[in-house]
């Protein structure tokens, strides 16, 4: 008449009931790995860009220049002499400023001779553009740093030595690079007036140092760490550790 409910299977007590931390962990490291891939990407055609710049643009502006030189040179009695001097001023000018926007694409010397040469321009560059004096120096002999890294790390650089001009009143810059054997470390310090790196910690870091924040996300996400000291009026440090290699659980993840 009734069922035996005595025979009647059971339910699994037992099963997996859904994490949302853990939900949440594993959307943060799939959002990483992609904004990692996506800067990656960028930075492929950025170098696309400048190499089609240099070896097109750039090559014809200079084969046009050599052009109209001679014909300046055979058009000396024509009366045209003036109006050769401004074509060529301005092709130079021209030349000049397609050499200086395929450098700022993407800088040949970070793929070239890497990334302690890149940090040596990116300083000389700070000096030329901005007057801040920034002294390099380094710490042992770099390995061999995996792309993403190393244009992370560029890019990162490049931002905070902006971070300085821009906010901190400074004077002077340094950058130390520390090159373990397996991790490698680059401080950048300078005399500006400093901030209160509490701002940085607290739940709106990520709107007014937004430039930071991602910095920290990203060295999060190869396995690295930033680390910032800094006093009011007493200037600041920033520390950018990070492998010299994407780890394979990062990778496959």
């Amino acid at each position: 008449k009734g069922a035996d409910k005595t025979n009647m299977p059971q339910a699994n007590n037992k099963s997996k009931k859904y994490n949302p931390d853990r939900g949440i962990k594993t959307s943060q490291k799939r959002l990483r790995r992609l904004a990692s891939e996506l800067s990656l990407a960028e930075a492929r055609e950025r170098r696309e860009i400048a190499s089609d710049l240099h070896d097109h643009i750039g090559q014809a502006l200079a084969y046009v220049s050599q052009k109209v030189t001679g014909l300046q040179g055979n058009a000396i009695f024509s009366g045209m002499e003036k109006d050769f001097s401004e074509i060529l001023s301005i092709l130079e000018q021209t030349i000049q400023y397609t050499r200086n926007l395929t450098v700022e694409i993407s800088p040949p010397v970070l793929y070239e001779l890497g990334l302690s040469a890149a940090i040596e321009w990116l300083a000389e560059r700070a000096f030329k553009r901005y007057k801040l004096r920034v002294l390099y120096t380094e710490t042992g002999v770099s390995s061999e740093i995996a792309e993403d890294i190393k244009v992370f790390i560029f890019k990162a650089i490049q931002e905070l030595i902006n971070n300085v001009v821009k906010h901190a009143s400074a004077k002077k810059a340094t950058i130390h690079s520390i090159w373990g054997k397996s991790n490698f470390e680059i401080v950048i310090s300078d005399d500006g007036c400093g901030f209160d790196p509490k701002v940085f910690e607290g739940d709106q870091s990520s709107n007014c140092c937004f430039g930071l924040f991602s910095i920290r996300e990203r060295l999060s996400y190869v396995g690295g760490n930033l680390l910032i000291k800094s006093t009011p009026g007493q200037g600041a440090e920033v520390s950018l550790m990070a492998p010299y290699k994407t780890s394979d659980e990062t990778i496959n993840d």
